[in-house]
């Protein structure tokens, strides 16, 4: 629908006439009546009942007030924004990271960014390491942070450390802190995030208990509900969360594993770039902030 001929509509009703929004306009009336039949041609209806040298708006007319309004509402604030992003060299930053880091850090490091950035639009997609990654490749995000053995591509910059260890509620299962292989582990009702084909799984078929989840804050749930042992994260417990478990210190996680900032392959204006750098410099402080703070209340404070 024509957005010129909807505000000269609009002006026609404001003033009450074809004349009155031609000077509103600065055009000719039959220019302004032209612009009205065209509209009334586009909608297929009379928009006005002409009456001597009056127009009275017929029911069509009346129900396209509100929508025309919207319409030129929504035109101007398209050409703020457009205009804003052009002056600020920036729209929006498409985020996506796996489930723990979005649930358990990003939501700070999110909020300050936008306090740094008022007109910054955030988008946030939580996922599962491969499927951020395919989403990075095709240029749906921005930045991934993801979990990952190594780094998953030459644009990867590593942000700080993965270290899954296994955590079991400490009324129920003290023994897992002398717990040294998976052998033993695997005797012990297991809570952990589904397996995707080809990747290992503690589970054995003959398991008398165990649960399968779709994410870490679920096993989370799980474990501290006591209803077995799973992988976590030392940045997803609070310390009275943490006192209330019993860690399998000695079963050691892939050393490599860590989690890693994965920008797209999109060339970033220098304020995009800047805007990246923040968020990950945050997101690398709060981890490392948060496992100097693990490994104090593991060594007793010392």
């Amino acid at each position: 629908m024509n957005l010129e001929r909807l505000e000269l509509f609009l002006k026609i009703v404001e003033t009450g006439s074809v004349s009155g929004a031609g000077r509103e306009a600065n055009l000719t009336q039959p220019a302004v009546s032209r612009s009205l039949k065209l509209l009334e041609e586009e909608v297929g209806a009379d928009l006005f009942d002409r009456q001597g040298r009056g127009l009275l708006l017929t029911p069509a007319g009346r129900a396209l007030i509100p929508c025309a309004r919207q319409l030129v509402r929504d035109s101007e604030r398209a050409r703020l924004q457009v205009q804003r992003a052009v002056a600020d060299a920036y729209f929006d930053l498409r985020v996506g990271a796996v489930d723990s880091l979005g649930t358990h850090v990003l939501p700070s490091c999110l909020s300050w960014l936008k306090s740094e950035h008022p007109d910054l639009k955030l988008k946030l997609w939580m996922g599962r390491t491969q499927t951020l990654l395919e989403r990075v490749e095709r240029g749906t995000l921005d930045l991934a942070f993801v979990a990952y053995s190594g780094p998953p591509s030459e644009r990867a910059a590593r942000v700080g450390t993965y270290g899954l260890k296994y955590y079991g509620a400490r009324a129920r299962f003290a023994t897992l802190a002398t717990v040294t292989s998976e052998l033993e582990l695997k005797q012990l009702p297991v809570v952990e995030i589904e397996a995707l084909p080809g990747q290992p799984s503690l589970i054995h078929a003959d398991a008398d208990a165990f649960a399968v989840t779709q994410n870490l804050s679920a096993v989370k749930a799980l474990v501290l509900a006591g209803l077995g042992v799973g992988q976590l994260l030392p940045f997803m417990l609070s310390d009275a969360e943490r006192a209330a478990l019993v860690c399998a210190e000695q079963l050691q996680h892939d050393p490599d594993c860590g989690i890693y900032a994965v920008p797209s392959f999109r060339a970033l204006s220098e304020p995009e770039a800047k805007i990246h750098r923040a968020l990950i410099e945050r997101v690398s402080a709060q981890l490392g902030s948060q496992t100097s703070s693990a490994k104090t209340l593991a060594s007793g404070g010392r």
